[in-house]
C-alpha cells in the first residue's frame, strides 16, 4: 500500500473537517487493519476505480455524527434521521472529492462511487481483500476513523 494513495484522503479529511471544527484535529493513531472493519455507529463507504481500485471509509460514533450534522446544518440534531444521513453523505462526498482532486494533481485518474451510508453498532463489514490503513482523527466532537484500502493500481 503506497502512502501517495493514502495521504490525499487523510489530508482531505483534515481540510474538510477543519472547515467545520475550529478547535483543531489531531491524528492520534495510524494502524494497519485486517480486511474486516467494525463500524462504530455510522459508516460511509466509497469505492475507488480507474488508476487506483479500492475503498475509502469514514466511520464515527452516532454521537459524533449528531454533532457534525448539527454543525453542518446549523441546528441541533437529536436523532440520526434521513436528513442526518444525507448530511453525512455530503460530508463524505466533500472529502472524497477533494482527495480525488489531490490525486489528479499527482497524475492519477480516480473515479469514486456515491457514498453508501450505514447506521449500526457492532456491524462488521468486509468489502476488500486488502488490509485497510486506519487513521484516527481526534476532534473536539469525537473521533473520525478514516480507512483506505487499495486493492490494485495501474501499472
Amino acid at each position: 500500500m503506497r502512502l501517495d494513495y493514502i495521504r490525499p484522503f487523510t489530508d482531505a479529511s483534515n481540510e474538510i473537517l477543519q472547515n467545520y471544527l475550529k478547535n483543531g484535529i489531531k491524528t492520534s493513531d495510524i494502524t494497519l487493519k485486517g480486511d474486516f472493519v467494525n463500524a462504530s455507529g455510522i459508516i460511509a463507504i466509497v469505492a475507488l476505480s480507474e488508476d487506483i481500485v479500492g475503498h475509502f471509509i469514514i466511520d464515527m460514533e452516532i454521537e459524533t455524527a449528531k454533532k457534525i450534522v448539527s454543525i453542518m446544518n446549523d441546528s441541533e440534531i437529536k436523532d440520526i434521521d434521513k436528513l442526518s444521513l444525507s448530511t453525512v453523505q455530503e460530508l463524505v462526498n466533500l472529502i472524497a472529492g477533494l482527495a480525488v482532486t489531490k490525486l489528479e494533481k499527482d497524475g492519477y485518474n480516480v473515479d469514486i462511487s456515491p457514498p453508501v451510508i450505514m447506521k449500526s453498532k457492532n456491524l462488521e463489514v468486509s468489502i476488500s481483500d486488502s488490509e485497510f490503513l486506519h487513521i484516527k482523527l481526534d476532534t473536539s466532537i469525537g473521533d473520525f476513523n478514516v480507512l483506505v484500502a487499495v486493492e490494485s493500481e495501474k501499472e
